[in-house]
């Protein structure tokens, strides 16, 4: 630019218009990321609202009685305990 306009003082101008408009491509880019990240934090932040809800209801399983009738049983989270019972052990899984 200096050199088709003559001089620095002469381009000057025209350089701080193409400064304006990179700048402003860059906010816009900036808003438009902040939009987008806002978005997502919200979505995860639901989602770790919505474990955090789901992880205060006690888990159950499904097992078969001695008819073959499905049932649902608690299981003890309370001790850690995760094993099924003698009469769920049984059961089989083959749906």
């Amino acid at each position: 630019m200096i050199l088709t306009f003559g001089s620095l003082a002469n381009s000057t101008p025209y350089l701080g218009g193409v400064l304006l408009v990179i700048v402003l491509a860059w906010l816009a880019a900036a808003k438009s990321l902040d939009t987008q990240f806002t978005a997502l934090r919200r979505e995860e932040e639901l989602e770790k609202e919505m474990e955090r809800a789901g992880a205060a209801k006690i888990p159950l399983v499904a097992a078969e009685n001695e008819e073959g009738n499905g049932s649902v049983a608690p299981l003890n989270t309370e001790a850690g305990d995760f094993s099924i019972s003698p009469s769920e052990s049984s059961a089989s899984y083959n749906d």
